[in-house]
């Protein structure tokens, strides 16, 4: 497996997930990739299966990925080793831009899906859209579910303790 890490189940290091924003590839249909910063997300079991669901601004040119492109997503929380690619990711459109050279990330082919990973990073998961839907009143996001196909851990992630 490249970059020293492994397959877990789609709950192994839950802590981890939850612990700072993450970066969401997806990809259009010619299969370019795009990478953004992502701060809305969640994960759990719904339908009877292991889902993330990543709330995306339907002003961002991922929405359009998502809608519009391979149904697919990858989300990836980043290591200690570049972190920095939040800020960068997060603050240009990859509809003028690769962002990946931008940020210097480097992608890992997907092993079930054909949106990548990215290297470098704690936790990267593989995920199908199963379902979307607009988030309500609260805020003026769409949510997209993705159903884990595949999720890895960083041989070099440590366990949090989180609090009661």
């Amino acid at each position: 497996m490249p970059e020293n890490r492994r397959e877990i189940g789609p709950y192994e290091y839950i802590e981890h997930f939850f612990k700072q924003d993450a970066l969401l590839v997806s990809m259009s249909k010619d299969e370019t990739p795009n990478v953004m910063a992502l701060a809305w997300k969640t994960i759990g079991q719904l339908w009877g299966l292991p889902i993330i669901t990543a709330a995306v601004a339907p002003s961002r040119y991922s929405f359009n990925l998502l809608s519009e492109g391979i149904q697919e997503f990858t989300i990836n929380i980043p290591s200690a080793l570049i972190t920095s690619a939040i800020m960068t990711t997060g603050s240009s459109s990859g509809r003028n831009m690769d962002k990946f050279k931008e940020a210097g990330l480097k992608i890992i082919e997907g092993k079930t899906t054909r949106v990548p990973t990215i290297e470098k990073c704690d936790l990267s998961y593989e995920c199908k859209i199963v379902h979307s839907c607009k988030s309500g009143n609260m805020a003026r996001h769409h949510l997209f579910f993705g159903k884990i196909l595949a999720a890895y851990a960083s041989n070099n992630i440590k366990m949090v303790k989180m609090p009661l």
